[in-house]
């Protein structure tokens, strides 16, 4: 059962004869990495406007139509808050692609599966309303998620172990932006100053 959106009797089928468990994460860690992959070619296609951006930008500033440039270099800096937003949501997908790897060798599934459900929600969260479409498709992640997390924790209770993860989850999501700040330093070139000047007095 290895379908985006299951049909009545895939379910069905599920609930009689589940899939074993190792085949469910592999199957979830696809997902996920679908997930990353569309999350990359998004950045790609902001970092490729916004060099067409900030090219406008200086051109106009050579002919002294700053105007022009604040405008380009106010596109650039609504721009780039969603270009950081992906770029540290980029970062979280790959740590939970690697947690859900580990759990997936090496077992540790109760409290590894709510860690990467953590920060799938959050990364979700951050997502929602500015990237609606990665947004949805990381819900679909999560559901999946939650359904694993709800089985191998049936026999087993850990009583605070939802506020460990979530404690865990907004560590890697706080990690995540400063290196996701670095990184647009080195692949964003800096706003020319004059039009950033201009835009402020705007």
């Amino acid at each position: 059962m290895f379908k985006e959106n299951p049909s009545f009797t895939d379910r069905l089928k599920e609930a009689l004869k589940p899939t074993p468990m190792k085949r469910r994460i592999e199957f979830t860690i696809q997902k996920l990495r679908l997930q990353s992959s569309r999350l990359d070619k998004t950045l790609s296609q902001l970092e490729t406007r916004d060099h067409t951006l900030h090219e406008k930008c200086v051109k106009a500033l050579e002919t002294r139509d700053i105007s022009t440039a604040t405008l380009y270099a106010n596109e650039c800096v609504q721009l780039r808050k969603l270009a950081r937003t992906a770029l540290s949501s980029q970062i979280c997908l790959e740590q939970a692609l690697l947690r859900l790897e580990t759990i997936e060798h090496f077992g540790d599934m109760v409290q590894g599966m709510s860690q990467v459900k953590g920060i799938i929600g959050l990364v979700r969260t951050e997502l929602e309303g500015r990237l609606p479409e990665l947004s949805t498709g990381l819900g679909d992640v999560e559901d999946s998620l939650a359904g694993l997390t709800l089985e191998v924790g049936e026999a087993v209770d850990i009583e605070g172990a939802s506020v460990v993860a979530s404690d865990e989850s907004a560590r890697i999501l706080k990690e995540a932006d400063m290196m996701a700040e670095q990184k647009m330093k080195e692949r964003f070139p800096e706003i020319p100053q004059m039009a950033r000047d201009a835009g402020r007095v705007r």
